[in-house]
């Protein structure tokens, strides 16, 4: 039984030879080509995988010093509504603690002594004293009440000194010296 190449001339075989060469020389540069870029393509995806952690770490940085520039945007925000409400401020920084002592000393029941004021002039602070000195009488629970009115006042009143020069044990009198401090800034 002849084989199918006995039907093919010698100028044929050569032909199919050389065409069988090019395509086993075509075949082995495919799998060369697929191997080189199979692999080329899992070192792609490495870099891939590791830039989309960067960019994760990235974007999580961005988060966060978005969260701390908020929190800086709130402070500034308090530091400023401080500055107008919790502080004297301006040229009548000094009538507005004299007005505020008489409405404290009202909101306590009480009648203004007389008051004594001492300044912090100190160039350099932002933030400068006003002090005020006054000798008073007063019972416990109108000490008390007094405290109170103090402590929950709208701006920053400071007691800086409270010195007991007399108590009365009969009545419950209590003489005393008292010293407020009140702040003030001064705008650029």
């Amino acid at each position: 039984m002849p084989q199918w190449i006995d039907f093919l001339n010698h100028r044929e075989r050569q032909s199919l030879r050389r065409l069988s060469l090019v395509a086993g020389v075509l075949i082995l540069v495919l799998v060369f080509s697929l191997l080189f870029w199979g692999h080329r393509l899992n070192t792609v995806k490495k870099e891939a995988g590791s830039l989309t952690e960067d960019l994760e770490k990235i974007v999580r940085q961005n988060d966060q010093s978005r969260l701390e520039l908020k929190c800086w945007q709130e402070t500034q925000k308090d530091l400023e509504e401080m500055k107008k409400n919790a502080f004297y401020s301006g040229s009548n920084s000094l009538e507005s603690f004299r007005q505020d002592l008489e409405k404290l000393f009202q909101q306590a029941g009480l009648t203004m002594p007389p008051v004594s004021y001492q300044y912090d002039e100190e160039a350099k602070k932002q933030f400068k004293r006003r002090s005020a000195s006054f000798g008073t009488r007063f019972s416990y629970p109108v000490l008390k009440r007094f405290l109170y009115t103090v402590e929950t006042w709208p701006r920053i009143l400071l007691l800086d000194q409270v010195n007991f020069q007399k108590i009365d044990n009969v009545s419950g009198v209590l003489e005393l010296r008292i010293t407020l401090s009140g702040f003030y800034y001064d705008y650029d």
